[in-house]
């Protein structure tokens, strides 16, 4: 355990500013679509009018996500939600091979094995490493949306949603390192991965069934593939569903 504890202090402080620029980002992304949204759609009717036209329209519900009603909150949810989960998708793959294949290339997971630390405990480390980025990621996906003037739980839930994504995706970062020789391999192949989700999410999206009032919409199957569609399956401020969540859970702890 002490070995687990050293490693991961290593990781904090080497990560420290990479990942706050990637938090800090996604943050802000939030926040600032919140803003955005509502001075440009504060009006009801405007919103009713796009969402009836994404509905009507799959290729913008292959680029935003899927319409879940007129609300202000669920309007900036159906907006910017997807690519909150791509960022941080990205963030968390590149964290898994950096602290992985990227280690056993410079040589230092060498060094760390030749000290008395378990075969497990770089992996242990990265792992619970991981999830507190993620958890910091929640918070500051939250903050960012109650800032901008969003439902207090509801934000919790869309940020709970983004880092369960993150999660998944480090879990995939961590088995596609085992499978390619360099980082630079494992990067690409994770980041063509989060991309596959996206496209993957957006087909079920394109795909899915309008509701009769014709401003809320059920994803096709193809979104059940993607950890982003697992993640908008939450449909934060209306439904606020938690339990697609635990699949993004789940995968994230995967350990080779």
């Amino acid at each position: 355990m002490n070995a687990v504890w050293v490693l991961l202090l290593h990781r904090l402080r080497r990560d420290r500013w990479q990942l706050l620029a990637w938090i800090a980002s996604i943050g802000f992304l939030g926040f600032f679509s919140a803003v955005a949204v509502a001075q440009t759609y504060g009006d009801s009717v405007g919103r009713e009018g796009i969402i009836r036209l994404a509905v009507a329209n799959p290729a913008i519900l292959m680029l935003r996500g899927l319409p879940q009603g007129t609300a202000l909150d669920a309007f900036v949810f159906f907006q910017i939600f997807t690519f909150l989960a791509l960022m941080a998708g990205l963030m968390n793959t590149f964290l898994a091979v950096r602290h992985s294949r990227a280690e056993e290339e410079s040589g230092r997971a060498e060094l760390v094995a030749s000290t008395p630390a378990s075969r497990y405990s770089p992996t242990v480390a990265t792992v619970i490493h991981a999830f507190l980025a993620n958890v910091v990621l929640c918070a500051a996906v939250a903050l960012g949306f109650i800032a901008g003037g969003l439902e207090p739980y509801g934000s919790l839930v869309t940020g709970a949603a983004v880092a369960s994504t993150g999660v998944a995706f480090f879990g995939f970062g961590l088995l596609a390192a085992q499978f390619v020789r360099s980082g630079r391999a494992a990067n690409a192949l994770s980041s063509s991965a989060v991309v596959l989700a996206y496209l993957l999410r957006g087909l079920g999206d394109a795909l899915g069934i309008p509701h009769a009032d014709g401003t809320h919409m059920t994803a096709a199957w193809p979104s059940w593939f993607s950890p982003i569609g697992w993640g908008q399956q939450s449909a934060a401020y209306t439904a606020n569903n938690l339990l697609p969540l635990f699949l993004g859970l789940g995968l994230g702890p995967y350990v080779p």
